[in-house]
C-alpha cells in the first residue's frame, strides 16, 4: 500500500511503457498499472483477514479477541495461515509503495512530494489516532461508560495514540521523508535512466534471501517478531524486510524490474516458496509452536520462533524470506499475465483500498464485539466474520471517498 494517489492510479513509473511488447499499449494508454490495482485488492483483503485470525484464536496480538475459548485445530489453522500471511503480506506492501516514489517524486519534485505526503499520510494518521483509535478502543474495552468520559483517558495515555495498524502509514511518511532528503543529497548526480539494469539472476536472488534471513534473525535477537511493538507500535522484528523491501522497490522502478520478470520466474519461485514452507515452516515451526503450546497454552506458543538464540528462530527467519520473496515475484507475474484489466467493480476496490486499511479496524472490531454474544464454533464464527466484514468495509469506504473534500486526502 502507498499514498492514496498511488493507490488509486498506479501511474507507472517512467519505465513501465516499454517494458514488455504485449504490455506496453495497455500502459501507455490507459496510464494505469491495472495488475497493481488488482494485487492491492487482494493485499488488502488478506490484512482483513489476518486481524480477523488475531481476533478469533491465532497466537499474536490484536486489539479485540472474542472471548470463546478456542480449540486445539482452530488454533492450529488460524495460527498457520497467519504465519503465512504475516510473511509476505505487508513487505510486498512496502515492495509496490517503494516502486511508486521515485516516479512520484519526478513527476510533483521535493516540496509537492513533501507536501503531498503530509496531506495523504499525515492527515489520515491525525483522523486515525483522534477519532478511530478511540472509538476502536472504547468498543474493545466493552464500553465502558459513555465515550466521552473514556475519550480524556484515550488522550491521556501517550501510547495510545499509535495503537492499531495505523504504524504502516506513520513509516511510509517516515520512509518518503527520508527518501526526499536522499534525492537532496543526491541532486547534483545524474539519475539512472528508467530501464537500465539487468534482472537479478537466481544465485543473487538466492543471496539476497539468506541475507535478509540471517539479517532479520539477528535482529530478532533484541526485537521478537510478532510479540514486541516498538515506538508508534511499529513491529520492529519484521522491519528488516520493511526496509529493504521499500528500498527494493525503488531499484525495481529504476530497473523496470516488475516488467523483466518472466513467466518462468514466477512458476520457479511459487514453487521455491512452496518447497520452503513444506520443508522449514511444517517440518520445524510448526511442530515447535504445537509442542510449546501442548507444554505452556496458548499464550505461550510462537515465543522460541519469534526470535532467540534457536535453531527454530533461524528457520523462521529464512522461511520468511523465502516466502517474502518467491509469493512477491509468483503474484506479480500472474496479476500482470493474468489481471491486468479492470471492471467497473475492481476499479471501484481498487480505490477503496487505502481507506479500507484505514477503517478497518473499527469495523473488525465492532463487529466482533456485537457478534461476541453468539455462541458458534470458533472457526466458524471466523468464516462468517470473513465473509461479512470484507464487504463491508469496502462499501463504507466507497461511501467516506464520496464525502465531500474527502476524495482530496482518500
Amino acid at each position: 500500500m502507498y499514498s492514496p494517489n498511488e493507490l488509486t492510479t498506479s501511474q507507472p513509473p517512467g519505465a513501465a511503457a516499454t517494458a514488455l511488447p504485449g504490455q506496453a499499449a495497455t500502459v501507455s494508454q490507459s496510464k494505469r498499472l491495472l495488475f497493481i490495482d488488482n494485487l492491492r485488492i487482494l493485499l488488502i483483503c488478506l490484512v482483513l483477514v489476518a486481524h480477523l485470525n488475531d481476533t478469533y484464536g491465532s497466537v499474536g496480538s490484536w486489539m479485540y479477541r472474542d472471548p470463546a475459548t478456542t480449540d486445539m485445530f482452530t488454533f492450529t489453522f488460524l495460527s498457520v495461515l497467519n504465519g503465512i500471511l504475516m510473511a509476505f503480506g505487508m513487505g510486498l506492501f512496502f515492495l509496490l509503495a517503494g516502486y511508486f516514489t521515485p516516479g512520484a517524486y519526478d513527476r510533483k519534485g521535493g516540496a509537492s512530494f513533501v507536501r503531498d505526503r503530509i496531506i495523504r499520510l499525515g492527515i489520515p494518521w491525525l483522523v486515525y489516532a483522534l477519532l478511530i483509535d478511540p472509538l476502536v478502543l472504547y468498543i474493545a474495552h466493552g464500553l465502558p461508560g459513555s465515550f466521552w468520559s473514556f475519550y480524556p483517558l484515550y488522550l491521556h495515555g501517550i501510547g495510545s495514540i499509535a495503537d492499531g495498524p495505523i504504524w504502516f502509514v506513520e513509516l511510509l511518511l517516515f520512509f518518503s521523508l527520508v527518501y526526499t532528503a536522499w534525492r537532496f543529497l543526491v541532486r547534483s548526480r545524474p539519475q539512472v535512466a528508467s530501464g537500465t539494469g539487468p534482472m537479478p539472476g537466481y544465485l543473487v536472488i538466492f543471496g539476497f534471501i539468506l541475507g535478509l534471513g540471517l539479517l532479520s534473525f539477528v535482529v530478532r535477537l533484541w526485537w521478537t517478531a510478532g510479540f514486541q511493538p516498538g515506538p508508534f507500535n511499529v513491529p520492529l522484528g519484521y522491519l528488516t524486510q520493511y526496509v529493504i523491501f521499500y528500498i527494493l522497490g525503488i531499484v525495481a522502478s529504476r530497473r523496470n524490474w516488475f516488467f523483466k520478470l518472466t513467466p518462468k520466474m514466477g512458476r520457479n519461485w511459487s514453487l521455491i516458496a512452496l518447497l520452503a514452507t513444506l520443508i522449514l515452516f511444517g517440518g520445524v515451526v510448526v511442530p515447535s509452536v504445537l509442542q510449546q503450546t501442548g507444554a505452556g497454552g496458548t499464550q505461550q506458543a510462537g515465543l522460541a520462533i519469534a526470535g532467540g538464540l534457536n535453531w527454530v528462530a533461524l528457520c523462521y527467519a529464512l522461511w520468511e524470506s523465502f516466502v517474502v520473496v518467491g509469493v512477491s515475484i509468483g503474484l506479480l507475474v500472474l496479476f500482470r499475465e493474468r489481471w491486468n484489466h479492470q471492471g467497473g467493480l475492481a476499479k471501484e476496490l481498487a480505490a477503496d483500498v487505502y481507506t479500507v486499511y484505514l477503517i478497518h479496524p473499527l469495523v473488525l472490531v465492532g463487529f466482533a464485539y456485537a457478534f461476541s454474544v453468539v455462541a458458534l464454533y470458533p472457526l466458524l464464527k471466523w468464516g462468517i466474520a470473513v465473509v461479512v466484514t470484507i464487504p463491508l468495509c469496502f462499501l463504507i469506504s466507497s461511501g467516506i471517498r464520496r464525502i465531500p473534500l474527502a476524495n482530496r486526502v482518500l
